[in-house]
């Protein structure tokens, strides 16, 4: 098959969407498929951006996504551009949207033009973070819910008893996008039955993200590092840095727990305020920078925990790369506890500072507990290599092609 995948972040980007989307790339087109990606250009990254497989759709100048990554609009000038793509590279099979914002409508829309089958995945929850990150919750839904409603229309938007005014205003861009499409990707079953309560009557098939089965196999075949059994708690935090992710609330954590050191990995729009916060601990918390996903599972393999401080994710892919190193994970967010093995990790009571410092306290003291964890882990750790996923993935677009045809 000739797959078009169109996805609002370019994979040469940071960022879970964009690790998983490598991934089943990679996978896909190992098994014999063709996989073209419609996206916006990487912000300063001119070798990336002359990737072969890569279609760069003009962004609309002085406008970004809410993470500073570039936007592209469904304009007249993309849909050219789209058009153009199709015709030099075709024939296209199947539209695959991997985003919701202005490339996924993009991809929708050219679907329905080409007579093609669409298949969108959905992980994003953008209820959550607009209600608790938005600096202005109602105008932000507002504005999504305007923009996309003027795009994709919704005849009717089910109501939830458990939605506000903003959470329903958020919810809608979702709900239209994944009506429109023939068949619904999602990673988990929570977010399956999130969709479903609020109207999406589309079929919904729950196929969790994936590494790079090379990858892993890379990076698990060098030699292991060896962990001090004492102290200090080596924890680790890895993810863009920004409000949603809650690195600053991850340091908090560090500086109340004894005998603990953090290292912080990533890079984004709080990158100045966390430099700033882990001075002030000295050298028990260490800002690593942004970091190839490879360094990433190395280094996880070097430290004792995975402190996910996030409260709005999906699944979460640093939470599958723990689940693959063997890494125990300390979380907060209940939805989570469907893909962290239940012996493999620790909920804390809530997603309070005092709450995460709790448990590390409690792990510094009794170090065993961590022992019990990566053992609990090992049953787990291929489980996400993209390989295990690739073909249930491929059995969905055999469905939407099959439906196209009747």
């Amino acid at each position: 098959m000739h797959l078009a995948f169109f996805t609002d972040f370019h994979p040469a980007t940071l960022g879970g969407v964009q690790t998983a989307m490598r991934a089943l790339c990679d996978s896909l087109r190992g098994l014999g498929h063709r996989v073209t990606v419609f996206c916006p250009p990487a912000p300063g990254s001119v070798a990336a951006d002359a990737d072969a497989d890569v279609v760069v759709l003009a962004p609309v100048p002085a406008l970004a996504l809410s993470n500073g990554l570039p936007m592209v609009l469904p304009t007249r000038a993309t849909r050219r551009a789209v058009d153009a793509a199709f015709a030099a590279r075709g024939p296209v099979d199947l539209v695959h949207a991997l985003t919701t914002y202005g490339c996924g409508v993009a991809g929708l829309r050219a679907a329905r033009r080409h007579g093609l089958p669409v298949v969108q995945t959905m992980q994003s929850r953008d209820d959550t973070m607009i209600q608790k990150y938005a600096p202005a919750p109602y105008l932000a839904a507002l504005t999504m819910r305007w923009l996309h409603g003027a795009l994709v229309p919704l005849r009717h938007q089910r109501s939830h008893d458990g939605d506000d005014r903003v959470a329903r205003l958020a919810w809608r861009p979702l709900i239209a996008q994944a009506q429109a499409a023939d068949r619904v990707i999602v990673p988990t079953r929570h977010f399956a039955r999130r969709l479903a309560v609020r109207g999406v009557d589309r079929p919904i098939h729950v196929v969790s993200n994936g590494i790079d089965d090379a990858l892993l196999d890379r990076v698990r075949g060098a030699a292991a590092p060896q962990r001090p059994p004492g102290p200090p708690l080596r924890a680790l935090w890895c993810g863009r840095l920004s409000p949603e992710k809650r690195p600053l609330e991850a340091i908090a954590v560090a500086g109340l727990v004894e005998n603990c050191v953090l290292d912080v990995y990533g890079s984004g729009p709080l990158a100045g305020r966390v430099a700033a916060a882990a001075a002030e601990l000295g050298e028990r918390v260490r800002v690593r920078g942004e970091v190839s996903q490879a360094d990433c599972l190395s280094a996880m393999r070097e430290h004792d925990l995975l402190l996910l401080t996030s409260d709005c994710d999906t699944q979460g892919m640093v939470l599958l790369e723990a689940l693959a190193m063997g890494l125990p994970i300390v979380y907060c967010d209940p939805e989570l506890s469907e893909t962290v093995p239940a012996a493999g990790g620790v909920r804390a009571a809530d997603s309070s500072v005092p709450a995460f410092a709790a448990v590390l306290c409690d792990l510094a003291r009794d170090r065993s507990r961590l022992a019990a964890m990566r053992e609990a882990l090992a049953a787990h750790a291929d489980e996400p290599r993209q390989s295990r996923h690739s073909a249930r993935i491929l059995a969905v677009y055999t469905e939407a092609l099959e439906k196209s045809e009747v």
